[in-house]
């Protein structure tokens, strides 16, 4: 099936249903995304993970050791915030190249080296039904119903991204010292308010190019 502007709108809508509305349900999703940004960049400076874990109230925590390099440290907290942002790209290019089925797969595959690290039942609840969801969608449905979810998957993970700066806001706003914009302030000096700004531009600007480009696409 050829994806259509109607399709890419519809399913952009759907995607601002799961990151808006249904945020209370499905903001785990994003920070699993979240956590796997800091696991991945924390494997790549070859630092050690001791585990993952979700919290109740929408956070999480990537354990690593007590001691690490300074730039290893920026890059790390940085890729955070920018991961959802980062697969939702990702996505679009495999949607734009007809790459549904491979959009699917990778995430499954990405949920699996996840789950080894999970250390709470809410992490692995959070990481096992995306990853059911997902391969259900892979294994069973047909090749124009998949590709119509991968479009919804891309806006929601693009639409999640900039919806979980609300969060940071009112945790710049209160007392918690340990976000990643607080863990950057003390890194930078810079003010933790600077760093929701830049993560906003940069989750909003993900969002404005990745859907500009699913919807020009098919115009």
């Amino acid at each position: 099936m050829e994806p259509s502007l109607g399709m890419a709108w519809s399913t952009a809508v759907l995607g601002f249903i799961a990151a808006v509305p249904l945020w209370r349900f499905t903001k785990y999703t994003i920070v699993v995304a979240h956590e796997g940004g800091h696991a991945l960049f924390g494997a790549l400076f070859g630092q050690k993970i001791t585990g993952i874990r979700l919290s109740r109230d929408g956070g999480g925590e990537t354990g690593f050791p007590p001691t690490i390099p300074w730039l290893a440290d920026l890059v790390i907290t940085m890729a955070g915030y920018l991961g959802p942002s980062a697969v939702g790209l990702a996505g679009v290019y495999l949607l734009l190249h007809d790459q549904a089925d491979v959009l699917l797969w990778l995430s499954i595959g990405l949920l699996a080296v996840l789950l080894v690290k999970m250390r709470n039942p809410l992490g692995f609840v959070a990481v096992i039904g995306t990853g059911f969801v997902l391969y259900w969608v892979a294994r069973h449905w047909p090749d124009p119903a998949q590709l119509t979810f991968g479009y919804g998957w891309v806006w929601f993970l693009l639409m999640g991204a900039t919806r979980h700066m609300t969060d940071l806001f009112w945790a710049t706003r209160g007392s918690d010292k340990g976000s990643d914009a607080a863990v950057l302030q003390r890194l930078t000096f810079l003010p933790d308010f600077f760093w929701l700004v830049v993560f906003w531009l940069a989750t909003m600007s993900a969002l404005v190019f990745g859907g500009a480009a699913l919807l020009r696409h098919h115009a």
